[in-house]
C-alpha cells in the first residue's frame, strides 16, 4: 500500500544525482510519496538511473513514477496539496517547533526539503502553515537532504502509527 494520502515529502531545487537516488530510495523503503519542484535534476538523468540500478536491481521507471513525481512549480504544488487537505511543514535548523514536538499524527502532512546551502526563500516559506527543525547537540547550518529527509519520514510515519 502506499502511503500517499497520509504523508508526502517535497525537495525543492534537488540537483544532485546522489540525493535524488537517495530520496527515491527512501520512498521505496517506506511507500511514501515524493515530489520534486523547481529546477530539480530528471529522475531518468542517467547518473541517477545508474546509482539506483546498483542499490535497487528490482526497481524499475513504472515503480519510481509510482512514487516519485515531478511539480515544475513549487507554489502550485503547494496549493494543489492544501486544496486536497494537507498541512504542510518546511524545515530549518533554526525553525522553532522540534520535530518532536510537533504532533503529525492525524491527518496529512507534507514536508518540503529546500537546498542544502539555502533552505527555502522566504516566499516559499511564506505560503507554509509551519516549519519545523530536528534538535542538534551542536548546531551545524544544515543537515544534508539523505541525512534529514529520513530522519522526518521514519518520525511522521512512527507519529502516525504507520510503522
Amino acid at each position: 500500500m502506499i502511503l500517499l494520502d497520509k504523508l508526502v515529502l517535497i525537495y525543492d531545487c534537488l540537483r544532485d544525482p546522489r540525493d535524488i537516488a537517495q530520496i527515491i530510495h527512501l520512498a521505496f523503503a517506506t511507500n511514501t510519496k515524493a515530489i520534486l519542484t523547481g529546477n530539480s535534476l530528471s529522475l531518468a538523468h542517467f547518473k541517477v538511473v545508474n546509482i539506483l540500478k546498483s542499490w535497487l536491481p528490482e526497481v524499475n521507471e513504472k515503480t519510481i513514477l509510482k512514487l516519485v513525481s515531478f511539480e515544475p512549480d513549487y507554489f502550485k504544488c503547494v496549493k494543489s496539496l492544501k486544496k486536497k487537505g494537507f498541512v504542510i511543514f518546511g524545515t530549518s535548523p533554526k525553525a522553532k517547533i522540534s520535530l518532536f514536538s510537533s504532533n503529525l499524527s492525524k491527518g496529512k502532512h507534507a514536508i518540503v526539503f529546500g537546498t542544502e546551502t539555502s533552505g527555502l526563500s522566504k516566499a516559499k516559506t511564506s505560503v507554509l502553515d509551519g516549519m519545523l527543525s530536528v534538535p542538534m547537540q551542536n548546531k551545524t547550518n544544515f543537515f544534508t537532504i539523505s541525512a534529514i529527509a529520513p530522519v522526518i519520514c521514519f518520525e511522521g510515519l512512527r507519529q502516525k502509527k504507520l510503522i
